[in-house]
């Protein structure tokens, strides 16, 4: 009983794992296509709409963003947009799977420490 309890514990974190492996690679292509518009494709903010609007979309290079960012503010600002700003939701448009992909490429876009 106890073999297959730890047998089964073991399962489940091998589980758990693979759900939270995010594939930064796909981060990054639905990053070019969907957010690259506004966010320019290093991220700097400077995307080609990006000039146009105000308040500017997040320039996700800047030490400064990162300092009061937290995975759980900006997954929150994906799924559900950010009020006063062009920032759509895509909590509809992306499955809970992408959006993790895109909080791991996001995160690569920082400058380092």
């Amino acid at each position: 009983m106890l073999g297959t309890l730890l047998s089964l514990c073991l399962l489940l974190s091998i589980e758990v794992r693979r759900a939270q492996a995010a594939d930064v690679e796909n981060g990054k292509t639905l990053y070019a296509s969907r957010c690259a518009f506004c966010h320019g494709l290093s991220g700097a903010g400077d995307g080609p709409a990006g000039a146009a609007l105000n308040p500017p979309p997040t320039n996700f290079r800047a030490a400064g963003y990162w300092k009061g960012a937290s995975t759980q503010t900006m997954k929150e600002v994906i799924e559900n947009g950010k009020p006063n700003t062009a920032m759509v939701p895509f909590k509809s448009a992306l499955s809970t799977g992408e959006i993790e992909d895109l909080l791991a490429y996001l995160k690569t876009l920082a400058p380092p420490p």
